[in-house]
């Protein structure tokens, strides 16, 4: 082993092999992946070609590398939107987008959730059983208004048709009135696919899912100027370090640190 020259594979002590992946860690600064490569080809030469019943394994704390997430530019966005044909999959998919929700809080949108007094939707039991507020447009607001009067299902903003609805021989609108249950996840996954594959999208997204959209409102928004803690309270994440990630993807954030540098003064 080149770390220990004068010492053979065989004849290291497991303090002396853990102090190696110690310093693979903390000195050569190796990522997740390759440290993790490592460990497993060290473990596998000890434990199990040479019978070292070691229990060093268990002491390096490997921290996985986590990939950005994808974001659509504006652009992209309003392609995938207006590829919609169905209203329901218009009006879903732009609230998902434009309040910046996972996909099951937007499905299980009731209408009374809506305040349009005061502009916001209500998110009850979202992710850890938590509630909050996300603020809608008065366009957004109108849009939903006439696609709400379309069904007029008191139950649910985005409602299923259930089984069989075609063979009844009742109306969409009908069945949407009447069903008792919201819009399926399947429906949502089969109307974005459709959509990417008649936008292209998926050529040049092929990670688009239903939580791009996500992850490209936090990014909008930041790029608009709205504050890191505005946008996870929206989101609805219990601290900042998961909306920090979304600083990486903005498009003007490089920019504007060449501006806010310019504006220093200099001797």
């Amino acid at each position: 082993m080149a770390h220990y020259p004068e010492e053979s594979i065989d004849s290291l002590s497991s303090r002396r092999v853990l102090d190696f992946l110690v310093h693979l860690q903390n000195d050569r600064k190796l990522a997740g992946s390759t440290l993790n490569q490592a460990v497993c080809a060290l473990r596998t030469l000890y434990r199990d070609y040479l019978e070292r019943k070691w229990r060093i394994w268990g002491k390096i704390k490997i921290l996985r590398d986590e990939p950005l997430p994808h974001v659509l530019t504006r652009e992209d966005v309003a392609r995938l939107l207006g590829a919609f044909r169905d209203g329901r999959y218009r009006a879903y998919f732009t609230v998902v987008y434009q309040c910046g929700l996972r996909m099951s809080e937007a499905l299980q949108i009731r209408p009374q959730e809506i305040d349009g007094k005061r502009l916001v939707i209500r998110i009850n039991n979202a992710k850890g059983g938590k509630s909050r507020e996300v603020p809608i447009t008065p366009e957004l607001l109108a849009k939903l208004r006439v696609f709400w009067k379309s069904h007029g299902n008191t139950r649910w903003l985005f409602p299923g048709v259930g089984r069989g609805w075609k063979s009844s021989g009742i109306s969409l609108r009908d069945a949407l009135h009447r069903c008792e249950y919201p819009m399926t996840k399947s429906s949502a996954w089969a109307a974005i696919r459709l959509a990417k594959a008649e936008t292209g999208l998926d050529k040049k997204h092929a990670k688009l899912t239903i939580h791009t959209l996500r992850h490209s409102y936090a990014t909008h928004m930041l790029e608009a100027g709205v504050s890191v803690r505005q946008v996870a309270a929206y989101l609805g994440h219990s601290s900042l370090k998961p909306t920090m990630v979304y600083l990486h993807l903005t498009a003007i954030s490089e920019e504007q640190a060449r501006v806010a540098l310019q504006s220093l003064p200099s001797a």
